[in-house]
């Protein structure tokens, strides 16, 4: 009850109202006062309990917030249940033209193409894509820290599938009335699938078997997670997408992640490694040994990844050339070259969000590099003698949100072979430069439109597939190469 002292108009009223005569017309007014202030008091009472209740549910969401955060903090995992099984996914179309000549009455093997691009970047002339048509398919493990298991498929259908799979997936033969390779849109490929379960200890040990994505590399096989739409130099020539074996994740803190696991003995196919060459491989250390360490910041703006992969008997694919007569073969295909000597390849990436630029800004940086000493070099004898091949690579990204719906990204590559080429299609020491300008606008929560221009110089960049000393008829050129691109994307969950 509130209190006032009684000066002023307040007197006054209070006054009239006491002096009122009372008869049947006064008794009726003062009846309508009692009642209108009854009214009035449930009225408010009834908002007041309302305002209360409301003010304690958002008080008790509040503190549920802030002890979800604090136990996070703290090490301790909060429990979010998943849904039981997990279906998303996105379709990826293009037109892309690049600006070499399509020799007509060719084929893709007869005319010019840029090796070094993913094999779906480098088709010569200009054309509309089905990039990628692609499903995951899952029963995620949860938050908790408890006995659990689940899978994940992805499955990829379009050009990409083709560029990718290598030797591994379905694919035409390129025949006159097949044209296979990155020119099939019906291409199939299983980019993972894996089995996974948790072990409750320590922080929680997960543990994969089957086929997954490798942790090499800024960039990923999904075109729209990229920063530009075409795939860069490292990408597309150094370093595995898939591999197929078993891997243990274990959170050592909430800031740093140990991957370690083992794999067969080639990038991007089952049952590889020396001596693979369309044969079965029974060598007993044919396996690839991985291990991989990531650290993110406290905020959450910036995070480091590094990793390496090493083969004591060696690694088929990627498939080594053979100087200075058989061109390399890249890291999709075999190569009889081969032999069983150590291959090591090591990575390390990072990104960054500067909160000065409030989330506006992105700066990457990817650094990779390689040896293998199992390559052989003429004109000695190719069964004794060995001649070790190296690469490096480096890639650099910047991108900017200019406003909410439209972004400006940046991208410039460099790659270098040794004599005995990783690089597909390449003899000889080789430096292939590329840059990249990418304009993305982001129409809705789930579609985005891309449009970019890229630069591709450098050794023999534009050649004829199997022919690296070019053809009559198609010459070899150190560019520069030029590509454009527009591409449309929906995703869906």
């Amino acid at each position: 009850m509130f209190f006032f002292p009684l000066t002023g108009k307040r007197k006054v009223l209070l006054r009239a109202f006491l002096s009122f005569p009372i008869g049947p017309l006064g008794n009726r007014f003062f009846y309508f006062c009692f009642s209108l202030s009854k009214k009035i008091i449930l009225w408010v009472c009834i908002m007041g309990v309302a305002l209360k209740a409301t003010r304690a549910v958002d008080l008790q969401q509040e503190s549920i917030a802030e002890l979800q955060k604090a136990l996070e903090e703290g090490g301790i995992a909060v429990e979010s249940r998943p849904p039981a099984i997990a279906l998303s996914g996105y379709i990826d179309s293009s037109y892309t033209y690049n600006f070499i000549s399509a020799h007509s009455g060719k084929t893709a093997a007869q005319t010019a193409q840029i090796p070094t691009r993913m094999d779906s970047d480098g088709i010569a002339g200009g054309g509309w894509n089905l990039n990628q048509v692609y499903l995951v398919i899952e029963k995620p493990l949860s938050e908790i820290n408890d006995w659990q298991s689940g899978f994940r498929a992805d499955l990829m259908l379009g050009e990409d599938a083709a560029s990718m799979g290598m030797p591994d997936n379905i694919v035409g033969l390129s025949t006159p009335n097949n044209n296979g390779l990155a020119l099939n849109i019906s291409s199939f490929l299983l980019a993972q699938a894996y089995a996974q379960f948790r072990v409750p200890v320590g922080n929680g040990l997960d543990l994969k078997m089957g086929k997954f994505m490798s942790p090499f590399a800024f960039e990923v096989m999904e075109r729209p997670a990229n920063v530009n739409f075409s795939y860069g130099l490292i990408f597309s020539n150094l370093i595995p997408e898939i591999l197929v074996g078993a891997e243990a994740v274990y959170p050592i803190s909430n800031l740093l992640e140990l991957t370690l696991g083992i794999t067969d003995g080639g990038f991007n196919t089952a049952r590889g490694g020396f001596p693979f060459f369309g044969e079965v491989n029974n060598e007993p250390f044919s396996s690839l040994f991985l291990g991989s360490l990531r650290y993110e910041t406290p905020r959450k703006n910036a995070l480091v990844t590094t990793s390496i992969l090493f083969g004591p008997d060696g690694a088929d694919p990627p498939g080594f050339g053979l100087y200075p007569g058989f061109a390399g073969e890249g890291v999709f295909r075999e190569s009889p070259y081969n032999r069983s000597a150590p291959f090591v390849l090591g990575d390390i990436y990072g990104s960054w969000i500067p909160q000065v630029s409030k989330d506006r800004l992105l700066v990457a940086l990817e650094l990779t590099g390689g040896f293998y000493n199992g390559g052989v070099a003429l004109p000695t004898d190719p069964l004794s003698s060995r001649a070790s091949a190296n690469w490096y690579g480096a890639s650099f990204w910047m991108k900017y949100q200019l406003t909410a719906l439209l972004s400006i990204a940046f991208r410039q590559d460099w790659i270098e072979g040794s004599n005995n080429e990783i690089l597909y299609e390449h003899v000889g020491r080789t430096d292939i430069w590329s840059s990249t300008l990418t304009f993305r606008i982001d129409l809705w929560e789930n579609m985005m439109l891309r449009a970019e221009g890229r630069m591709d110089w450098g050794k023999d960049v534009v050649g004829a597939i199997l022919a690296p000393l070019g053809l009559p008829s198609v010459p070899v050129s150190s560019g520069p190469a030029f590509f454009a691109a527009i591409e449309a994307a929906y995703a869906f969950w």
